[in-house]
Parts: C-alpha cells; sequence; structure tokens
C-alpha cells in the first residue's frame, strides 16, 4: 500500500464537479450498464471515501473536522503515522516526518483535495533509513582514524 500514489504523473487535478461521491457505473455503447470503473487510488476518490465512511458527504465544514478528516485519511497510508496537522481558518500546516518524498507529496494533495481548505503548508521532512555515503559501519575502522600503538 505504500506506492499508493506513486505515479510519475499527477492523476488527478481537481475534485470531480460532483464533488464527494463515486465514480459512477460504466455505460456500454449498447445501453447496458456495467460495474464501476475502478483504477489507481486518487487523492480525491481517497477523501470522497473517508467522506463516506464519517457520514460528511459534503466534507469537513470547520477547523476541527478538517483536522479530523485527515488524520482518519492518513491512517489509510502506510507511513504517515508521524505526520502532526494543524489547521486554522482553512490553512493546514503538516509537520512530522514521513519515509519517502513521495509520500510527504502525496499527503500534500491529500489536504488539497478538501475544497475547504485553500492553503497548505507542508513542512514534513524526509527521515532517510541510508546511511551516509562514506560512513562507517559498526565494527570498522575508519580510514585515516587514530589507532593505538602497539608496544
Amino acid at each position: 500500500m505504500e506506492a499508493l500514489f506513486g505515479s510519475t504523473t499527477p492523476m488527478w487535478t481537481t475534485l470531480p464537479p460532483s464533488g464527494f461521491g463515486l465514480q459512477a457505473p460504466m455505460a456500454f455503447s449498447n445501453g447496458a450498464i456495467g460495474p464501476p470503473v475502478f483504477g489507481p487510488p486518487t487523492a480525491p476518490s481517497l477523501v470522497a471515501a473517508v467522506a463516506m465512511r464519517r457520514g460528511q458527504p459534503q466534507g469537513p465544514t470547520n477547523d476541527q473536522e478538517i483536522e479530523d478528516f485527515i488524520y482518519d485519511a492518513l491512517e489509510l497510508l502506510t507511513g504517515t503515522s508521524d505526520v502532526e496537522v494543524r489547521c486554522e481558518s482553512g490553512r493546514a500546516t503538516l509537520t512530522g516526518s514521513v519515509q519517502h518524498k513521495r509520500i510527504k507529496r502525496d499527503v500534500g494533495e491529500i489536504v488539497w483535495a478538501l475544497p475547504i481548505v485553500h492553503d497548505v503548508q507542508n513542512n514534513l521532512v524526509i527521515a532517510s533509513r541510508r546511511r551516509s555515503r562514506g560512513g562507517v559501519r559498526e565494527g570498522e575502522v575508519a580510514p585515516n582514524a587514530p589507532t593505538r600503538k602497539q608496544n
């Protein structure tokens, strides 16, 4: 689930004109109605799913609801447990850390998908698990490190 929004091009630009809601069933050329079309999850579709789950089809209406709504959406994404959300007058501020810049971008896209939010300050930092180049592994002696003289 980590690669939930991991595409190279954004799959979303704005909320659909219907606002929050599910994608309509597909109509075939012969007039038959097929099952709903499911593609890769997008920020608006995730927001719509959370809105339905919370019983808020129109989405959050105040700052506290926005914060709670975003936390509910972040529960569905792995790697977002260290994200803090604060909202004041429709301006959301994200702080904390995530493991990949893709997750940082995805969290920002989810918040931007809320129509009531008019500004997002994404202050998330990337907490890399990689060792720095030239670092010394445990148990190894660093090159040019002072060594003890042996008598």
